[in-house]
């Protein structure tokens, strides 16, 4: 199971890596506050379901990980952890969970100014469990590219 998991990470550091290629934080940031509102449409629809509920937590939770990762680049320590603990509440339902992924993603187009204003460049690297060292862009691509992806197969009426 372990070499499934790094074959997968190294197909998805790949491309996120080739996502983020020639785009400043900006762009990406543009990206994520897309994704964000193709995002909320999905969910608007998505029934409350324990997979649904499942899905959208772990979504969540691997964006608020993902900012703890990325604020490293604004100087913050680095902490070797998983992303369970950021995971939310399953038990107040769908409606609560897409509140929650919206916010999430607010959160994350903030940190993304932020880390524009301190002048932090895209090729900066944080370290991803499962990915390697990945880019602060490759970072961000990723935050765009997993729900996305995922949504595809996890999330039906």
């Amino acid at each position: 199971m372990r070499i499934v998991q790094r074959m997968i990470g190294i197909f998805r550091h790949t491309i996120a890596e080739r996502h983020a290629r020639g785009k400043d934080l900006g762009r990406l940031g543009a990206e994520l506050e897309a994704s964000g509102q193709r995002m909320d449409t999905k969910l608007a629809a998505a029934s409350d379901t324990p997979d649904h509920r499942e899905a959208i937590a772990h979504w969540v939770g691997i964006e608020r990980w993902g900012q703890r990762r990325l604020r490293v680049a604004l100087g913050e320590p680095f902490v070797a952890d998983g992303y369970h603990p950021y995971r939310p509440e399953r038990d107040d339902g769908v409606h609560a969970l897409r509140q929650a992924f919206a916010e999430t993603r607010a959160d994350t187009l903030a940190l993304v100014r932020r880390l524009h204003e301190a002048g932090v460049d895209s090729s900066t690297t944080v370290r991803h469990n499962d990915l390697g060292e990945l880019s602060v862009g490759g970072w961000l691509a990723y935050l765009v590219q997993h729900p996305e992806q995922e949504s595809r197969g996890r999330l039906r009426g």
